[in-house]
């Protein structure tokens, strides 16, 4: 896993950067409920969601919203959406494998290195 800056777009165009965590084993990509707190008047595309989510280490998590949207990495966009729960402190944004998918990532396990 590595920490790198993305871009979440609003409806109105309005843009969010958020630090995220790129972990290519996590099968749901996610926002920790205080950061969606601080943000969520600037992204729009949300909805309530209340969906159980059982985690690596055996505890159930339960979301509280869905948000879906554009994503942007480096200039690459792709629609894309994210659950929001409590991370209980683990990461701001969980850039997990729903994600790197929509936007065709590589992982080359030669060079350590994920090309968008």
């Amino acid at each position: 896993p590595f920490v790198h800056t993305i871009t979440l777009k609003g409806p109105g165009g309005e843009i969010t950067r958020v630090q995220a965590l790129f972990d290519h084993g996590a099968m749901t990509s996610a926002m920790c409920t205080t950061v969606f707190e601080a943000v969520k008047h600037r992204l729009g595309g949300w909805k309530p969601c209340n969906r159980p989510l059982w985690m690596a280490n055996g505890t159930l998590m339960h979301t509280v919203v869905e948000w879906t949207g554009t994503v942007s990495i480096e200039g690459v966009e792709a629609q894309g959406s994210f659950l929001v729960f409590n991370s209980g402190g683990g990461w701001a944004f969980l850039f997990g494998k729903p994600l790197l998918t929509v936007l065709r990532a590589t992982h080359s396990y030669h060079t350590d290195q994920v090309t968008i």
